[in-house]
């Protein structure tokens, strides 16, 4: 309105009361009717509701009024205890599930009905149709409950398969299409696939990684609890707040001028709370112990990949190994060197992971002005560079990889479009790989990019890379390439690496040092040895 407030209109609705049992819907439309003149109509609603279920159930024989009554909106539950004091024996209780049945108002026989509806009127269906005659009641209710979250995620992508070619039909009397049991079968497991595949999208999680009971949970609209890892962080932090909450004697013996002993007792928090820092290695290197475990749950994105192109087939041994040796926070890169089998110059075969001298951040990686050197890279062709990304896989080419691909590509002539940026993301409990080509506006674009702080800088378009065809193999084997001093990880000695960055990379076979050896961070040894010298008696030469 003018003032700023919203306006409703109140159009035909339906109280969804359904026997999972016998499958029986019992569906009471209201008209509009019933809230002319009505004001607070959502709390009206819940009462109107409540009111509509007392009368039924009086409506019905003793012998078919229900034992319990299941509500799947919490907000009813006070409204029907009121209605039902005449029935002390009936138990009421809120549903955790969230489950679809608001779906139900997408099946257009029910919908053309509701909104056709010229006055208030009680319906009666069957949702399982005929299916009794051949399966259990609980069988009937996880398909109805399939059928329905489909409807509720993608109703186009439902019908089409619950409708899969103009054969299938719906009887007159019937609610869903007919069809024999196999056909069913093969239309849960779709709908099942439609159902995941959007809570996968929706929430960046990979599907193959999704336990059955976890499943189960997101079919029936369940809250999913947490991964262990974090289940078990939250419990430390409780654990950490239930210390705080009992008051911890502290006594504190000190001297003052004259030599006499104060003791003190203080039960306060001050000076005795420790300060964690996200940005602390120590736990972050306790942290990529669960990298190894994560290694053996590897998934390839396979979403809107391009048909034409090259196929690029990564060996799993060095990328197991790549996974093993990083950091779940700060980036780390490597060059990838390969070549085409004999046979078919589309596919190139990784050969070799090249660690390169390196300081990684969250965002990007900084990489040496030179490419490695090697008497085994004359026979192999570059293709790209491959690095690590905390949290969830980008659905696009990041603008970082974008800049970063492109000004690899300016440098070094022999970086061309067969190369590529693959991305290891570290999502949780396992590690999704992707490949993004670049394209020839994204070269454009990253060659001139100067605005490297930025998620989205100017003139930057998700369509600047394309995703490629990424296929893990156990059949080739491939190696490492390490600096000739082991060295390729200067996060912790940065002011090392300005001498490293202009020089050029000679390198080795070798298997790559871990991101936490102790060969990358001597200053902390250093630290050390400084702590352990306070202790030393040193004779006094003044004294």
């Amino acid at each position: 309105t003018f003032e700023g407030n919203l306006t409703t209109k109140p159009i035909n609705g339906a109280i969804f009361i359904f026997n999972p049992r016998t499958g029986q819907l019992f569906l009471k439309i209201i008209h509009t009717s019933v809230w002319a003149g009505q004001k607070r109509l959502g709390q009206l609603a819940k009462w109107k509701t409540a009111e509509e279920v007392a009368a039924l159930i009086r409506s019905l024989p003793v012998e078919e009024q229900p034992k319990q009554l299941i509500v799947t909106r919490k907000g009813l539950l006070d409204p029907l205890e009121v209605h039902l004091l005449d029935f002390p024996n009936i138990s009421i209780r809120a549903s955790e599930l969230q489950l679809p049945f608001q779906a139900a108002m997408k099946v257009e026989k029910l919908a053309d009905m509701i909104l056709r509806a010229t006055e208030p009127q009680m319906v009666l269906f069957n949702l399982y149709d005929e299916w009794l005659k051949s399966i259990s009641p609980y069988t009937a209710f996880s398909r109805l409950i399939l059928i329905l979250r489909a409807l509720h995620v993608n109703i186009d992508k439902a019908k089409i398969i619950l409708r899969p070619e103009k054969s299938v039909i719906t009887q007159e009397h019937h609610i869903w299409p007919t069809l024999s049991d196999e056909d069913w079968i093969k239309v849960e497991v779709q709908l099942r696939d439609l159902i995941l595949n959007d809570y996968g999208k929706k929430n960046n999680v990979n599907v193959q990684s999704l336990t059955s009971s976890e499943v189960r949970d997101i079919i029936l609209g369940m809250e999913i609890s947490a991964p262990s890892l974090q289940r078990q962080q939250a419990a430390e932090i409780e654990k950490q707040q239930e210390e705080q909450k009992q008051l911890t004697a502290v006594t504190t013996k000190t001297q003052n001028v004259r030599g006499e002993d104060i003791i003190v007792t203080t039960t306060s928090q001050y000076e005795q709370q420790s300060f964690a820092s996200k940005t602390e290695w120590r736990p972050r290197a306790i942290a990529t112990s669960s990298l190894r475990t994560r290694a053996n749950n590897i998934y390839v994105s396979s979403d809107d990949i391009q048909e034409e192109g090259y196929t690029y087939i990564m060996p799993k041994n060095i990328l197991k190994r790549f996974i093993t040796i990083s950091d779940l926070r700060v980036q780390v890169a490597g060059y990838l060197y390969g070549r085409s089998p004999p046979d078919n110059d589309q596919v190139k075969e990784v050969r070799t992971i090249v660690m390169i001298p390196q300081v990684g951040n969250t965002r990007d990686v900084q990489l040496p002005q030179q490419l490695p050197q090697h008497d085994y890279l004359n026979g192999l062709e570059p293709l790209g560079v491959i690095h690590t990304i905390s949290g969830n896989e980008p659905p696009y080419m990041t603008p970082a990889d974008v800049t970063q691909h492109a000004r690899l590509m300016n440098a070094h002539p022999s970086w061309d479009k067969k190369t590529v940026t693959m991305t290891v993301s570290f999502i949780p409990g396992s590690v999704s790989l992707a490949a993004w080509g670049l394209t020839p506006q994204g070269y454009k674009w990253g060659a001139e990019n100067r605005d490297t702080a930025s998620d989205q800088p100017q003139g930057f378009s998700t369509n600047m890379g394309e995703k490629c065809q990424l296929l893990l193999s156990d059949k080739i084997r491939g190696y490492f390439l390490v600096p000739e001093d082991n060295v390729w990880n200067y996060s912790f000695m940065g002011s090392s690496f300005g001498s490293v960055e202009k020089r050029p990379v000679y390198v080795k076979i070798d298997t790559p040092l871990r991101f936490y050896d102790d060969q990358h961070r001597p200053l902390h040894f250093q630290n050390f040895a400084e702590l352990e010298d306070i202790w030393v008696d040193r004779s006094d030469n003044f004294a």
